[in-house]
């Protein structure tokens, strides 16, 4: 895992060429270093006009130091900016790559100069999905590791962070959701606007659990009985207090300690124990449940065994 970059201050310049395709190829070039190429670096030829996109984290000697963000301008020139790991977006005065460039050359923005500490910005979370994790930095930034296709979080400063099986999201300092991922699930075009205090991710399915208690879920399930995507069904009523997604239900925690679990039961993960609980999680298809005790009681069910429905001290 990427760390944090030591030293006061480091320095280098955005390097980009247009590729055949017409794509356009970034990089970072530090000051007397080699030339550092992200694995998310491509900005499409097709991109909509305005948006920013963003690289997946650069590492200098392996230390992660930022990403490069780039956006198309109207008049066709892409416009390059860099975001370190702890600080607001840079905007170099060299920074738009023209319309008609040559393929194959590189060229390169006015010098960036990155301030940052040594042992700054440590981790105050993590999250971890099927082939990813998300940590959530004391600084409100958001970094993650594996899958490339859900490495690319959004800049900015978040409250929360909770990875799913392909999809990732994030709450915002002001309560509103943003999701990334797969393009297939589209989770992010479908939240709901905030504000939010929380959120869990599942397979293809999120919900958000309100400052009032109350839940609200977006997206589509699957059910393996079918073999189809379905609405994901909505919360139920209700005050809750936490709330946690998988593949094709949804468990909560009452306000009065009651589980409510709601989705497609096909294995019984969705048939909430009685009585009171402190905590719940839901797993693939099966629930786990924490008493007031300390036992841990489990639901559903599971090939590897992790889900025998018996307490476990």
């Amino acid at each position: 895992m990427a760390g944090q970059a030591q030293g006061d201050e480091q320095s280098g310049r955005i390097v980009a060429r247009r590729l055949d395709d017409g794509r356009t190829e970034f990089g970072w070039q530090p000051a007397g270093g080699e030339r550092v190429l992200p694995r998310a670096r491509y900005f499409p030829a097709d991109a909509g006009v305005g948006r920013w996109l963003n690289s997946s984290p650069v590492e200098v000697g392996g230390v992660e130091i930022g990403r490069i963000n780039a956006r198309l301008r109207e008049d066709g020139r892409v416009e390059f900016a860099f975001t370190p790991t702890d600080g607001e977006r840079i905007l170099p005065p060299s920074r738009y790559f023209p319309a008609d460039a040559a393929v194959g050359y590189w060229l390169r923005s006015t010098e960036i100069r990155i301030s940052q500490s040594e042992g700054a910005n440590p981790f105050t979370a993590v999250s971890a999905g099927s082939r990813h994790t998300c940590g959530l930095r004391e600084s409100g930034a958001i970094t993650c590791w594996g899958d490339h296709l859900l490495t690319a979080a959004p800049t900015g400063r978040f409250i929360a962070v909770n990875s799913g099986n392909d999809d990732a999201c994030g709450i915002r300092e002001s309560g509103e959701i943003e999701c990334w991922g797969w393009s297939g699930r589209q989770l992010n075009d479908a939240v709901p606007p905030g504000p939010f205090v929380a959120v869990s991710v599942g397979w293809s399915h999120a919900c958000g659990l309100r400052e009032s208690g109350e839940i609200e879920c977006w997206g589509v399930v699957f059910d393996f009985a079918s073999g189809t995507e379905q609405p994901v069904a909505p919360a139920p009523a209700g005050k809750f207090t936490a709330v946690s997604a998988n593949r094709a239900h949804t468990c909560a925690l009452r306000e009065s300690g009651e589980v409510a679990c709601w989705g497609i039961n096909d294995f019984g993960q969705a048939s909430a124990l009685t009585d009171s609980f402190t905590a719940v999680s839901a797993g693939n298809a099966y629930t786990y449940g924490l008493r007031e005790s300390g036992a841990i009681e489990c639901w559903g069910h599971s090939p590897h065994g992790l889900s025998d429905p018996v307490a476990h001290n």
